[in-house]
């Protein structure tokens, strides 16, 4: 996100508690903003849903298919994400604008392959054992793919410089989405089921040409070097497998889970835990503030000594490399361990006030001490990305693979564990493989930063 971080300077340079308040809606918007915008919405089809006295049969096919879609697209767009960062910013520092966005419809075509593909096993699947018509298996599959490719659009935004465009793009598919959905189902007399289904088909499709149109105004008309990224993964082959590793780990429990666990629910094709799978969404939302907060410290305090080191790295005396490596090393430190510690912060009072007030709202108690302990293994995993993060900076790929992996290792085999010895255990995978992937993380930084002149020379 290092395009967003000249906005928040300029932003926040003016030093006033207006700006100050601007500064941090924006950078709420620009980094969970478009997330906000999607829960609203699969809240609001929700909401309809219930209302309309659907069986609980059809409610639960809704919600177990719906997140089988989000999961495969959510995995698809992890097998791009880091290496097609790294292709971004070097075309941006060689101004290879053009092969930006040439980038863009590569990674569409491949994203749109990978995701046909999952979505056609589980069209075939659910045809095989449910007799599910064609109509519906087409939109399903649409909606697949399209999600799929609205994840890997969203790589792009780091490069973008309207940001604001981004959460316009998302408002303007939930703009569409609902009126879609009041005419199918009330003018149209669709099943309400397939009706909010086209309701989200229709609203990806808009998110979909909205960002693609943002690349083709930002970066140029694409070049026909369509697939050059490929050769990054080549390259940079442990770049590759930290992202990846990361996002399995952050979904390897809930997988097990649904395939293993006793309390799993399933319906035609999908299994799914409803109440394991409830509390992850809590505890995903509870820890949501560590990314704003992580955007607009990081951004607006390190890169400038980022900077500042480098170019003492490339032109100045021994003296003045160790003294801004000193200077940005010390702004790692206290940026790192205030994200830590204000989020901490947060997640317990935010975990206290759910543990207040959900009970009213006939949240069962399975349900709430299962988000006490995931809320806690969130806040170590997205530690652990933030602390991954700075090694991605230094560019010591080796190290930032090593936190990653440990997570996704500990994480699967605790959950396959979990799983034998009962549900009063199933959270515990993803605290434990967090704070381990956490902790070698932390080490590896500090022994990168430790060693950073020799390390970044010998390059």
């Amino acid at each position: 996100m290092a395009g967003i971080g000249f906005e928040l300077r300029r932003i926040f340079g003016k030093k006033t508690l207006a700006a100050n308040v601007w500064g941090t809606i924006y950078a709420t918007m620009t980094t969970i903003g478009p997330s906000l915008l999607f829960a609203v919405l699969i809240l609001f089809l929700k909401w309809f849903v219930d209302s309309a006295h659907t069986p609980e049969l059809e409610s639960r096919f809704f919600i177990s298919s719906l997140s089988y879609i989000f999961l495969g697209a959510i995995l698809v767009s992890a097998l791009f994400s880091t290496v097609i960062s790294r292709y971004i910013s070097d075309c941006v520092f060689e101004k290879r604008e053009s092969e930006i966005c040439a980038s863009v419809f590569g990674v569409l075509t491949l994203s749109t392959v990978i995701s046909g593909l999952y979505m056609l096993a589980l069209c075939a699947g659910m045809a095989w054992k449910s007799g599910i018509g064609l109509p519906f298996l087409v939109v399903y599959y649409l909606l697949g793919v399209l999600s799929a490719n609205a994840y890997n659009l969203i790589i792009y935004v780091s490069a973008l410089k309207e940001y604001k465009e981004v959460t316009v793009s998302y408002l303007s598919g939930l703009v569409v989405a609902i009126p879609v959905f009041l005419l199918c189902r009330h003018l149209l007399g669709m099943h309400i089921v397939s009706a909010v289904y086209v309701a989200l088909t229709c609203g990806f499709f808009v998110i979909d040409f909205l960002l693609v149109v943002l690349c083709v105004r930002a970066f140029g008309w694409p070049s026909t070097n369509y697939f050059a990224f490929v050769s990054y993964f080549r390259q940079f082959p442990k770049l590759f497998c930290s992202g990846f590793c990361y996002m399995l780990g952050f979904y390897a429990a809930t997988i097990v889970y649904w395939a293993l666990s006793d309390m799993k629910q399933t319906i035609s094709i999908f299994s799914t835990t409803p109440e394991y799978d409830m509390a992850m969404f809590l505890a995903i939302v509870v820890n949501m503030p560590a990314l704003v907060i992580f955007v607009v410290k990081t951004e607006t305090a390190f890169f400038d000594k980022y900077v500042r080191y480098l170019s003492a790295l490339n032109h100045g005396s021994y003296e003045m490399i160790e003294k801004e490596r000193d200077n940005m090393c010390n702004v790692i430190r206290y940026q790192l361990f205030f994200v830590y510690e204000v989020q901490l912060i947060i997640t317990v009072m935010l975990v206290f006030l759910v543990n207040i007030f959900f009970p009213y709202l006939n949240v069962s108690t399975r349900i709430l001490n299962t988000f006490l302990v995931l809320s806690m293994g969130l806040y170590c995993v997205f530690c652990m990305y933030f602390t991954v993060i700075f090694l991605y900076y230094f560019e010591d790929h080796t190290a930032s693979c090593i936190g990653p992996c440990i997570f996704l290792a500990v994480t699967t085999v605790l959950a396959l564990v979990a799983s034998v010895a009962g549900t009063p255990f199933y959270p515990l995978p993803l605290l434990i493989g967090g704070l381990a992937g956490w902790i070698a993380a932390f080490l590896c930084l500090k022994r990168r930063l430790k060693n950073l002149n020799v390390f970044l020379m010998c390059k």
